[in-house]
């Protein structure tokens, strides 16, 4: 059975979700609730995705780890030849990708970019241009995860099998 939660926020957040709603971009309130939700369980371990059973956070503690450890460097690549896949394996970037769709089957591409860009910047790293994010979901497409459709002249990714 569902739970009901309740709370308020302020009048300028409420017109910012308001103004989401109005652009397509989450359905209702409870619609952009939810989806927040789904966010930050996975930030604290409610995972859905195949991570082993740990949290977004522990991840990120993982990496951030394995960065300091002395006598490991990393390549000096630019952002472009980062998210150019080679195989039908999945790059790191993918897996962010898929990530975002958080529970649902579609996205708007500007929000996609949006929120991928704000990940980013919440990990202190440079966010990439729209071109390297647009081959990235070209490559997930060639990979049959997410396939791209169009809805009231906005570009929509629908994803199709998870990771």
């Amino acid at each position: 059975m569902p739970e009901e939660i309740t709370l308020e926020i302020p009048s300028k957040l409420a017109e910012f979700i308001d103004s989401l709603i109005e652009e397509g971009y989450y359905k209702s309130r409870e619609d952009f609730a939810r989806s927040s939700i789904e966010i930050i369980t996975q930030l604290y371990g409610l995972s859905k995705t195949k991570k082993g059973g740990k949290s977004l956070l522990d991840i990120l503690s993982e990496n951030k780890q394995q960065d300091e450890k002395p006598g490991i460097s990393k390549p000096n690549v630019t952002p472009s030849e980062q998210v150019t896949p080679k195989s039908d394996a999945l790059v790191p970037e993918e897996y962010d990708i898929l990530d975002l769709f958080a529970g649902a089957k579609f996205e708007y591409e500007d929000a996609l970019y949006a929120r991928y860009t704000m990940e980013l910047m919440k990990l202190a790293k440079a966010p990439i241009q729209k071109d390297d994010f647009l081959k990235l979901l070209d490559g997930l497409t060639a990979k049959k995860k997410i396939e791209k459709t169009e809805h009231d002249g906005k570009t929509v990714w629908k994803l199709i099998e998870g990771y």
